[in-house]
């Protein structure tokens, strides 16, 4: 039987999508549990660089010590820094939804469990009529919404929430993530209990701020992750 898959969204770009899955993938592998990562469409890499610090997708794989393809992983990676759309427009390769869903399947069939890092919100355009709302409902996995916690995050949170729940998506909860360093302000230690009151699905947990990480994640971040995060799967070290 299959692990717990997750797709993790955010409720714009930059909150954190990338660290939250590449912690997520290591707890896996630190349980003994055989993990795949898929970043489908990445904007903004130089296919020349091998840095973990300059790809997502190799920074996932390296989290998930995984041997898989980096075009399995990201069947699309585009160097223009800018959406998927419009950087698919740029440089003259429409993404297919198709060949991300022929990805996905091959990783499902490969490992116990695939965790999917999407692009940017779930509004975001990848293909004509299809945005990564509609590659959420297509890999059938529930979501993991990482919000930030600054002001503005109720807005964006709730919109989010909602157009999953119109879209009949699967929401495992939200996952709180601080995107600058600092003490909390009095509006942002009040917005996770804020969303608690409004929201349909669970808060999964308040993360500190993590900065720049890089793999191997040290022990304590593990454990530190893992007794933060409410959320089903084998978080606990063992």
């Amino acid at each position: 039987m299959m692990m717990k898959s997750y797709f993790i969204t955010g409720t714009d770009t930059g909150v954190g999508k990338t660290v939250v899955t590449a912690l997520l993938a290591a707890l896996y592998r630190r349980a003994g549990v055989d993990v795949g990562v898929m970043k489908p469409v990445e904007t903004g890499v130089d296919p020349l660089c091998d840095s973990t610090a300059a790809s997502d997708a190799r920074f996932l794989l390296e989290a998930a010590e995984s041997g898989d393809a980096l075009e399995e992983a990201a069947p699309y990676r585009f160097k223009t820094p800018a959406s998927p759309y419009f950087a698919a427009r740029a440089e003259g390769r429409p993404v297919e939804p198709e060949r991300l869903l022929t990805a996905f399947r091959s990783l499902s069939g490969k490992h116990e469990a695939v965790l999917v890092e999407g692009v940017g919100g779930l509004a975001v355009p990848l293909a004509p009529g299809f945005l990564v709302l509609d590659l959420a409902a297509a890999f059938g996995l529930p979501l993991i919404v990482v919000a930030r916690t600054s002001l503005g995050t109720l807005n964006h949170t709730l919109l989010t929430l909602r157009a999953a729940q119109a879209a009949g998506l699967e929401v495992a909860g939200v996952l709180l993530n601080p995107t600058a360093p600092g003490p909390a302000s009095a509006v942002e230690q009040a917005n996770a209990g804020i969303l608690g009151e409004f929201s349909p699905f669970p808060i999964l947990g308040e993360l500190p701020f993590l900065g720049a990480v890089s793999t191997p994640f040290s022990r304590q971040t593990l454990d530190d992750f893992a007794s933060r995060i409410n959320l089903d799967g084998p978080w606990r070290a063992k």
